[in-house]
Protein backbone atom coordinates (compact mmCIF):
# COMPACT_ATOMS: atom_id res chain seq x y z
CA UNK A 1 0.00 0.00 0.00
CA UNK A 2 1.31 3.43 -0.97
CA UNK A 3 1.90 5.93 1.85
CA UNK A 4 -0.78 8.59 2.30
CA UNK A 5 -0.14 11.90 0.62
CA UNK A 6 -1.62 14.71 2.71
CA UNK A 7 -1.93 17.05 -0.27
CA UNK A 8 -3.83 14.42 -2.23
CA UNK A 9 -6.19 13.72 0.68
CA UNK A 10 -6.91 17.45 1.03
CA UNK A 11 -7.93 17.51 -2.62
CA UNK A 12 -10.48 14.74 -1.95
CA UNK A 13 -12.33 16.78 0.68
CA UNK A 14 -15.82 17.96 -0.23
CA UNK A 15 -15.31 21.02 1.98
CA UNK A 16 -13.97 24.00 0.03
CA UNK A 17 -10.65 25.20 1.53
CA UNK A 18 -9.05 28.53 0.60
CA UNK A 19 -5.84 30.02 2.07
CA UNK A 20 -5.31 33.79 1.78
CA UNK A 21 -2.58 36.21 2.90
CA UNK A 22 -2.89 39.62 4.58
CA UNK A 23 -3.55 41.33 1.25
CA UNK A 24 -6.53 38.94 0.86
CA UNK A 25 -4.88 37.32 -2.15
CA UNK A 26 -5.34 33.60 -2.74
CA UNK A 27 -2.33 31.46 -1.85
CA UNK A 28 -3.92 28.05 -2.30
CA UNK A 29 -7.28 26.32 -2.72
CA UNK A 30 -8.40 22.73 -3.10
CA UNK A 31 -10.50 21.15 -5.86
CA UNK A 32 -13.77 21.71 -4.00
CA UNK A 33 -12.98 25.43 -3.74
CA UNK A 34 -12.20 25.52 -7.47
CA UNK A 35 -15.66 24.07 -8.13
CA UNK A 36 -17.29 26.57 -5.73
CA UNK A 37 -15.60 29.60 -7.27
CA UNK A 38 -15.69 28.20 -10.81
CA UNK A 39 -12.03 29.17 -11.17
CA UNK A 40 -8.85 27.10 -11.27
CA UNK A 41 -5.92 27.39 -8.86
CA UNK A 42 -3.74 28.50 -11.76
CA UNK A 43 -5.99 31.50 -12.47
CA UNK A 44 -6.66 32.46 -8.84
CA UNK A 45 -3.19 32.11 -7.32
CA UNK A 46 -1.98 35.50 -5.99
CA UNK A 47 -5.19 37.13 -7.22
CA UNK A 48 -7.61 38.98 -4.89
CA UNK A 49 -10.18 36.60 -3.42
CA UNK A 50 -12.96 39.10 -4.04
CA UNK A 51 -12.33 39.12 -7.76
CA UNK A 52 -14.17 35.77 -7.75
CA UNK A 53 -16.24 36.13 -4.58
CA UNK A 54 -18.17 39.24 -5.53
CA UNK A 55 -20.84 39.53 -2.79
CA UNK A 56 -22.35 37.87 0.27
CA UNK A 57 -21.76 37.60 4.02
CA UNK A 58 -18.03 36.93 3.70
CA UNK A 59 -16.47 40.35 3.08
CA UNK A 60 -13.14 42.16 3.22
CA UNK A 61 -13.87 43.81 6.58
CA UNK A 62 -14.50 40.46 8.28
CA UNK A 63 -11.28 38.94 6.94
CA UNK A 64 -9.23 41.99 7.92
CA UNK A 65 -10.61 41.71 11.49
CA UNK A 66 -9.62 38.04 11.53
CA UNK A 67 -6.02 38.99 10.67
CA UNK A 68 -6.02 41.89 13.16
CA UNK A 69 -7.41 39.89 16.10
CA UNK A 70 -5.60 36.66 15.15
CA UNK A 71 -8.73 34.71 15.96
CA UNK A 72 -11.41 32.40 14.65
CA UNK A 73 -14.81 33.23 13.20
CA UNK A 74 -17.85 31.13 12.33
CA UNK A 75 -20.65 32.09 9.95
CA UNK A 76 -23.83 30.03 9.85
CA UNK A 77 -26.47 30.10 7.11
CA UNK A 78 -24.30 32.47 5.10
CA UNK A 79 -24.74 33.51 1.48
CA UNK A 80 -21.90 33.62 -1.05
CA UNK A 81 -22.13 35.08 -4.53
CA UNK A 82 -19.49 34.09 -7.08
CA UNK A 83 -19.10 35.32 -10.63
CA UNK A 84 -21.32 32.49 -11.87
CA UNK A 85 -23.60 31.43 -9.02
CA UNK A 86 -25.20 32.24 -5.66
CA UNK A 87 -24.73 29.80 -2.77
CA UNK A 88 -27.06 29.93 0.23
CA UNK A 89 -27.10 28.16 3.60
CA UNK A 90 -23.30 27.96 3.84
CA UNK A 91 -21.28 27.21 6.95
CA UNK A 92 -18.04 29.23 6.86
CA UNK A 93 -15.11 28.85 9.25
CA UNK A 94 -12.24 31.39 9.37
CA UNK A 95 -9.01 30.42 11.16
CA UNK A 96 -5.95 32.63 11.62
CA UNK A 97 -2.70 30.66 11.31
CA UNK A 98 1.04 31.16 10.91
CA UNK A 99 2.36 29.24 7.94
CA UNK A 100 6.13 29.33 7.43
CA UNK A 101 6.30 32.57 9.45
CA UNK A 102 3.62 34.15 7.28
CA UNK A 103 0.18 35.10 8.65
CA UNK A 104 -2.64 33.43 6.71
CA UNK A 105 -6.34 32.80 7.14
CA UNK A 106 -7.73 29.37 6.35
CA UNK A 107 -11.29 29.59 4.99
CA UNK A 108 -13.44 26.45 5.11
CA UNK A 109 -16.80 26.49 3.34
CA UNK A 110 -19.51 23.84 3.36
CA UNK A 111 -22.74 24.71 1.59
CA UNK A 112 -26.16 23.29 2.48
CA UNK A 113 -26.70 22.33 -1.13
CA UNK A 114 -23.69 19.99 -0.95
CA UNK A 115 -24.84 18.50 2.37
CA UNK A 116 -28.33 17.94 0.95
CA UNK A 117 -26.84 16.38 -2.17
CA UNK A 118 -24.77 13.92 -0.12
CA UNK A 119 -27.84 12.80 1.85
CA UNK A 120 -29.84 12.47 -1.38
CA UNK A 121 -27.15 10.32 -3.00
CA UNK A 122 -27.07 7.93 -0.03
CA UNK A 123 -30.86 7.65 -0.27
CA UNK A 124 -30.61 6.82 -3.98
CA UNK A 125 -27.99 4.15 -3.28
CA UNK A 126 -30.24 2.55 -0.65
CA UNK A 127 -33.18 2.59 -3.06
CA UNK A 128 -31.06 0.91 -5.72
CA UNK A 129 -30.24 -2.03 -3.42
CA UNK A 130 -33.94 -2.68 -2.85
CA UNK A 131 -34.98 -2.12 -6.45
CA UNK A 132 -32.27 -4.42 -7.80
CA UNK A 133 -33.78 -7.37 -5.96
CA UNK A 134 -37.27 -6.47 -7.20
CA UNK A 135 -36.09 -6.04 -10.78
CA UNK A 136 -34.50 -9.50 -10.80
CA UNK A 137 -37.76 -11.04 -9.66
CA UNK A 138 -39.64 -9.20 -12.37
CA UNK A 139 -37.08 -10.24 -14.99
CA UNK A 140 -38.18 -13.84 -14.51
CA UNK A 141 -41.72 -12.85 -15.49
CA UNK A 142 -40.52 -11.03 -18.63
CA UNK A 143 -38.55 -13.89 -20.21
CA UNK A 144 -41.44 -16.01 -21.53
CA UNK A 145 -43.52 -13.19 -23.13
CA UNK A 146 -40.34 -11.83 -24.68
CA UNK A 147 -39.62 -15.14 -26.39
CA UNK A 148 -43.21 -15.24 -27.66
CA UNK A 149 -42.91 -11.73 -29.04
CA UNK A 150 -39.72 -12.57 -30.90
CA UNK A 151 -41.24 -15.74 -32.38
CA UNK A 152 -44.37 -13.91 -33.52
CA UNK A 153 -42.27 -11.21 -35.19
CA UNK A 154 -40.26 -13.86 -37.07
CA UNK A 155 -43.47 -15.52 -38.33
CA UNK A 156 -44.90 -12.14 -39.32
CA UNK A 157 -41.75 -11.25 -41.26
CA UNK A 158 -42.49 -14.14 -43.66
CA UNK A 159 -45.90 -12.74 -44.56
CA UNK A 160 -45.34 -8.98 -44.87
CA UNK A 161 -44.07 -7.28 -48.06
CA UNK A 162 -40.33 -6.71 -48.34
CA UNK A 163 -40.71 -2.95 -47.88
CA UNK A 164 -42.23 -3.57 -44.41
CA UNK A 165 -39.79 -6.25 -43.24
CA UNK A 166 -37.53 -3.63 -41.66
CA UNK A 167 -40.17 -3.10 -38.98
CA UNK A 168 -40.24 -6.77 -38.01
CA UNK A 169 -36.41 -6.72 -38.04
CA UNK A 170 -36.54 -3.91 -35.49
CA UNK A 171 -38.88 -5.98 -33.29
CA UNK A 172 -36.60 -9.03 -33.45
CA UNK A 173 -33.49 -6.93 -32.82
CA UNK A 174 -35.00 -5.16 -29.82
CA UNK A 175 -36.32 -8.46 -28.43
CA UNK A 176 -32.81 -9.93 -28.61
CA UNK A 177 -31.36 -6.85 -26.91
CA UNK A 178 -33.96 -7.02 -24.13
CA UNK A 179 -33.32 -10.74 -23.73
CA UNK A 180 -29.63 -10.01 -23.16
CA UNK A 181 -30.60 -7.31 -20.70
CA UNK A 182 -32.84 -9.70 -18.76
CA UNK A 183 -30.07 -12.31 -18.69
CA UNK A 184 -27.67 -9.77 -17.17
CA UNK A 185 -30.23 -8.95 -14.48
CA UNK A 186 -30.73 -12.60 -13.60
CA UNK A 187 -27.00 -13.46 -13.61
CA UNK A 188 -25.16 -10.69 -11.71
CA UNK A 189 -21.78 -12.33 -12.28
CA UNK A 190 -22.20 -11.91 -16.04
CA UNK A 191 -20.83 -8.41 -16.46
CA UNK A 192 -20.81 -6.62 -19.79
CA UNK A 193 -17.30 -5.71 -20.84
CA UNK A 194 -16.53 -2.01 -20.66
CA UNK A 195 -14.96 -0.14 -23.51
CA UNK A 196 -13.90 3.41 -24.30
CA UNK A 197 -16.55 5.22 -26.29
CA UNK A 198 -17.58 8.73 -27.22
CA UNK A 199 -20.81 9.26 -25.30
CA UNK A 200 -22.38 11.06 -28.26
CA UNK A 201 -22.39 7.79 -30.20
CA UNK A 202 -24.86 6.49 -27.61
CA UNK A 203 -26.89 9.69 -27.32
CA UNK A 204 -27.33 9.87 -31.10
CA UNK A 205 -28.25 6.20 -31.29
CA UNK A 206 -30.85 6.70 -28.56
CA UNK A 207 -32.24 9.86 -30.16
CA UNK A 208 -32.54 8.22 -33.59
CA UNK A 209 -34.37 5.24 -32.11
CA UNK A 210 -36.58 7.52 -30.05
CA UNK A 211 -37.43 9.70 -33.06
CA UNK A 212 -38.77 6.62 -34.87
CA UNK A 213 -41.33 5.90 -32.17
CA UNK A 214 -42.23 9.41 -30.92
CA UNK A 215 -44.81 11.65 -32.53
CA UNK A 216 -44.02 14.88 -34.32
CA UNK A 217 -45.56 17.01 -31.54
CA UNK A 218 -42.63 16.21 -29.24
CA UNK A 219 -39.71 18.52 -29.98
CA UNK A 220 -36.27 16.97 -29.44
CA UNK A 221 -33.33 19.29 -28.74
CA UNK A 222 -29.67 18.28 -28.65
CA UNK A 223 -27.29 20.30 -26.46
CA UNK A 224 -23.93 18.52 -26.56
CA UNK A 225 -20.50 19.42 -25.24
CA UNK A 226 -18.20 18.32 -28.09
CA UNK A 227 -15.06 18.58 -25.92
CA UNK A 228 -15.97 15.61 -23.69
CA UNK A 229 -13.35 12.84 -23.62
CA UNK A 230 -14.11 9.17 -24.27
CA UNK A 231 -15.53 7.32 -21.29
CA UNK A 232 -15.04 3.68 -20.25
CA UNK A 233 -18.49 2.10 -19.85
CA UNK A 234 -20.64 -0.92 -20.67
CA UNK A 235 -22.30 0.80 -23.60
CA UNK A 236 -25.45 -1.35 -23.88
CA UNK A 237 -26.30 -0.78 -20.22
CA UNK A 238 -25.92 2.98 -20.49
CA UNK A 239 -27.83 3.02 -23.79
CA UNK A 240 -30.75 1.18 -22.19
CA UNK A 241 -30.76 3.54 -19.20
CA UNK A 242 -30.80 6.53 -21.54
CA UNK A 243 -33.69 5.07 -23.56
CA UNK A 244 -35.67 4.52 -20.37
CA UNK A 245 -35.19 8.16 -19.34
CA UNK A 246 -36.23 9.40 -22.80
CA UNK A 247 -39.36 7.23 -22.72
CA UNK A 248 -40.14 8.43 -19.21
CA UNK A 249 -39.87 12.07 -20.33
CA UNK A 250 -42.05 11.41 -23.38
CA UNK A 251 -44.80 9.85 -21.28
CA UNK A 252 -44.65 12.77 -18.84
CA UNK A 253 -45.29 15.22 -21.69
CA UNK A 254 -48.51 13.47 -22.67
CA UNK A 255 -47.46 13.65 -26.34
CA UNK A 256 -46.84 17.40 -26.47
CA UNK A 257 -43.82 19.43 -25.36
CA UNK A 258 -40.04 19.34 -25.66
CA UNK A 259 -37.20 17.11 -24.48
CA UNK A 260 -33.62 18.36 -24.18
CA UNK A 261 -30.74 15.88 -24.25
CA UNK A 262 -27.69 17.61 -22.79
CA UNK A 263 -24.11 16.47 -22.09
CA UNK A 264 -21.66 18.23 -19.80
CA UNK A 265 -18.53 17.67 -17.72
CA UNK A 266 -18.91 18.06 -13.94
CA UNK A 267 -16.09 18.66 -11.48
CA UNK A 268 -15.97 17.40 -7.89
CA UNK A 269 -19.13 15.29 -7.70
CA UNK A 270 -19.74 12.68 -5.01
CA UNK A 271 -21.57 9.38 -5.19
CA UNK A 272 -22.12 8.24 -1.63
CA UNK A 273 -18.75 8.17 0.17
CA UNK A 274 -16.72 8.44 -3.04
CA UNK A 275 -15.79 11.71 -4.71
CA UNK A 276 -14.77 12.04 -8.34
CA UNK A 277 -12.75 14.91 -9.74
CA UNK A 278 -14.37 14.69 -13.18
CA UNK A 279 -17.65 13.15 -14.25
CA UNK A 280 -19.84 13.05 -17.32
CA UNK A 281 -23.41 14.27 -16.90
CA UNK A 282 -26.19 13.38 -19.34
CA UNK A 283 -29.39 15.38 -18.78
CA UNK A 284 -32.81 14.35 -20.05
CA UNK A 285 -34.97 17.40 -19.42
CA UNK A 286 -38.65 17.85 -20.25
CA UNK A 287 -41.10 20.71 -19.77
CA UNK A 288 -43.91 18.53 -18.47
CA UNK A 289 -45.96 19.00 -15.30
CA UNK A 290 -43.25 17.66 -12.96
CA UNK A 291 -43.18 14.83 -10.41
CA UNK A 292 -45.65 14.99 -7.53
CA UNK A 293 -44.12 15.46 -4.08
CA UNK A 294 -45.43 12.12 -2.79
CA UNK A 295 -43.47 10.24 -5.48
CA UNK A 296 -40.14 12.06 -5.30
CA UNK A 297 -38.69 9.96 -2.47
CA UNK A 298 -39.64 6.62 -4.04
CA UNK A 299 -39.50 7.33 -7.78
CA UNK A 300 -36.72 4.79 -8.46
CA UNK A 301 -38.51 1.85 -6.87
CA UNK A 302 -39.89 -0.60 -9.47
CA UNK A 303 -43.68 -0.34 -10.03
CA UNK A 304 -43.62 3.29 -8.79
CA UNK A 305 -44.87 5.54 -11.55
CA UNK A 306 -46.94 8.68 -11.93
CA UNK A 307 -48.16 7.49 -15.34
CA UNK A 308 -50.04 4.57 -16.86
CA UNK A 309 -46.83 2.63 -17.52
CA UNK A 310 -45.48 -0.28 -15.48
CA UNK A 311 -43.09 1.92 -13.54
CA UNK A 312 -40.09 -0.33 -14.26
CA UNK A 313 -38.09 2.08 -16.40
CA UNK A 314 -36.51 4.28 -13.75
CA UNK A 315 -35.62 1.43 -11.40
CA UNK A 316 -33.96 -0.50 -14.22
CA UNK A 317 -32.15 2.62 -15.44
CA UNK A 318 -30.74 3.30 -11.97
CA UNK A 319 -29.54 -0.31 -11.62
CA UNK A 320 -27.80 -0.22 -15.00
CA UNK A 321 -26.06 3.07 -14.30
CA UNK A 322 -24.94 1.85 -10.85
CA UNK A 323 -23.25 -1.13 -12.55
CA UNK A 324 -21.09 1.49 -14.29
CA UNK A 325 -20.18 3.19 -10.98
CA UNK A 326 -22.56 6.04 -11.76
CA UNK A 327 -25.87 7.31 -10.44
CA UNK A 328 -29.06 8.93 -11.70
CA UNK A 329 -30.28 12.04 -9.90
CA UNK A 330 -33.25 14.24 -10.65
CA UNK A 331 -34.71 17.66 -10.02
CA UNK A 332 -38.36 18.40 -10.67
CA UNK A 333 -40.72 21.32 -10.42
CA UNK A 334 -43.71 22.69 -12.26
CA UNK A 335 -42.86 22.94 -15.94
CA UNK A 336 -39.44 21.29 -15.73
CA UNK A 337 -38.10 17.86 -14.79
CA UNK A 338 -34.48 16.86 -15.35
CA UNK A 339 -33.03 13.38 -14.84
CA UNK A 340 -29.22 13.37 -14.88
CA UNK A 341 -26.94 10.38 -15.44
CA UNK A 342 -23.55 10.86 -13.74
CA UNK A 343 -20.68 8.63 -14.91
CA UNK A 344 -17.05 8.86 -13.71
CA UNK A 345 -14.44 10.02 -16.19
CA UNK A 346 -11.58 10.42 -13.70
CA UNK A 347 -11.46 8.42 -10.49
CA UNK A 348 -10.17 10.64 -7.68
CA UNK A 349 -8.95 7.67 -5.65
CA UNK A 350 -6.74 6.38 -8.42
CA UNK A 351 -6.21 9.77 -10.05
CA UNK A 352 -6.94 8.32 -13.47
Amino acid sequence: MKPFNSDHITQLLQTAIIVIDESLAVLWLNDAAEALLAQSMRRLEKQPLFSSLIAGDLNESLLQQCFLQKGQWQLEDATLVTVQEEWQGCHISLNYQQYEHQPVVLIEIMCAREQLGIRKEYQLLDQNKVSLSMVRNLAHEIKNPLSGLRGAAQLLSRKVPDDLSRFTDVIVGEADRLQNLVDRMLIPAKVEERQAINIHQLTERAMEFFELQSDSRTKLIRDYDPSLPDINIAKEQVYQALLNLLNNAHEALEQQGQIILRTRAVHQHSIGPKQYRLMLRIDVEDNGPGISDDLKDVIFFPTISGKQSSGLGLGIAQSLVRQNDGIIEFDSGSGKTCFSIFLPIIDAASNR
